[in-house]
C-alpha cells in the first residue's frame, strides 16, 4: 500500500470544500498560498458556502464531490470548528484521490463507502496561526501533496478505525422502517437523505409501498424524475449525487416536511394502503 504511487492528471488539481463564504479574505489568502507554492495546479472551488461549524453538510459536499476530481488530485475540505485544538489533522487515500480534512467527522462518508487505501495525520507547523490552519496548515500541505509528495514523506500512518465518525450517519433498518439522517436540504427544497443509491436500491425496491411517519406523515412516491410528481405529491428520487432524495415539483419539500440538514425521519417501507 505504502509503495503505490497515485495516478496523477497532466496538471496538478486541487479542489476546496470550505465553510469560508466570500465576504471575508479568508478564501483568497487560502488561495494565495495555493498560488505561491503550487502555481502550476488548478484550483476547484467546489464551495465555500458550507454553513459555519456544519460538519455534517461539509461531509456531504466533500463525498459526493471526491469522484469528480479527476485521479490524483487533492481535496482540501476545511470545515474546522475545532481549529488550534488537539484534533488530528489527517490525509486519505480514497478512490485513487487524496482528501485532507481535520479529523472531526468531515470523512465519516468517505470512509464509510470503504476502499481507504491508506490515513496519514500530520502536525502542524509551528509558525502556524491557532485560528486559520486552512491558509497555513491544509493548503501548504495541498500544494505538497498536489506536487507529487506522498503522504507517507509527511505525516504518520494512523489507522482508519480511530478516524471520527458523525453520530447517526449509518441508516438504521428494522422492523419495516428506517432511521436515516437528512445529509442537506438543497436550494431547491430536495431534501438528501444517508441512503446511498448503490447500497439501498434493492431495499427500497423490495418495499411494497413508503411513507414518511416522522416527522410528519406522508405517503411517497418512488419516480424517476421530479416532473414525473403531481402538483403536492412526495416523491423519493435517485438523485445525481449518488443519494435518494426526498422531493416534491417545484415544491421546497423540505419546507413542506419541516426537515434541515442533520435532522432524521422515520421512512415506513410496509404501509398499508
Amino acid at each position: 500500500m505504502h509503495q503505490r504511487e497515485l495516478l496523477r492528471s497532466p496538471k496538478p488539481v486541487i479542489g476546496l470544500v470550505t465553510d469560508f463564504g466570500l465576504s471575508d479574505p479568508y478564501v483568497g489568502q487560502m488561495k494565495a498560498v495555493l498560488a505561491s507554492l503550487a502555481p502550476e495546479a488548478v484550483i476547484v472551488d467546489i464551495t465555500h458556502g458550507v454553513p459555519p461549524h456544519d460538519i455534517l453538510r461539509g461531509a456531504f459536499f466533500l463525498d459526493v464531490s471526491l469522484p469528480w476530481l479527476p485521479p490524483g488530485a487533492v481535496l482540501a475540505a476545511v470545515v474546522d470548528p475545532g481549529v488550534g485544538s488537539d484534533r488530528r489533522v489527517v490525509c486519505l487515500e480514497a478512490r485513487g484521490r487524496l482528501v485532507l480534512a481535520p479529523d472531526n467527522g468531515l470523512v465519516s462518508l468517505t470512509i464509510g463507502r470503504g476502499g481507504i487505501a491508506g490515513v496519514w495525520s500530520f502536525a502542524a507547523t509551528e509558525t502556524a496561526s491557532a485560528t486559520f490552519h486552512g491558509r497555513d496548515v491544509f493548503a501548504p500541505l495541498a500544494a505538497t501533496l498536489a506536487g507529487g509528495e506522498h503522504p507517507r514523506r509527511l505525516g504518520l500512518v494512523i489507522d482508519p478505525a480511530t478516524l471520527v465518525v458523525l453520530p447517526g450517519i449509518e441508516p438504521c433498518i428494522e422492523q419495516g422502517s428506517a432511521s436515516v439522517l437528512v445529509l442537506h436540504t438543497d436550494r431547491f427544497g430536495n431534501a438528501i437523505l444517508g441512503l446511498e443509491i448503490e447500497r439501498w436500491k434493492d431495499v427500497l425496491d423490495a418495499a411494497p409501498r413508503l411513507a414518511v411517519r416522522s416527522p410528519v406523515r406522508r405517503t411517497v412516491r418512488r419516480v424517476t424524475a421530479y416532473a414525473a410528481l403531481a402538483p403536492g405529491e412526495l416523491g423519493l428520487v435517485a438523485g445525481s449525487q449518488g443519494y435518494f432524495e426526498l422531493a416534491m415539483n417545484r415544491i421546497s419539500a423540505a419546507e413542506t416536511l419541516g426537515l434541515a440538514s442533520g435532522d432524521v425521519i422515520i421512512l415506513g417501507l410496509d404501509e398499508e394502503e
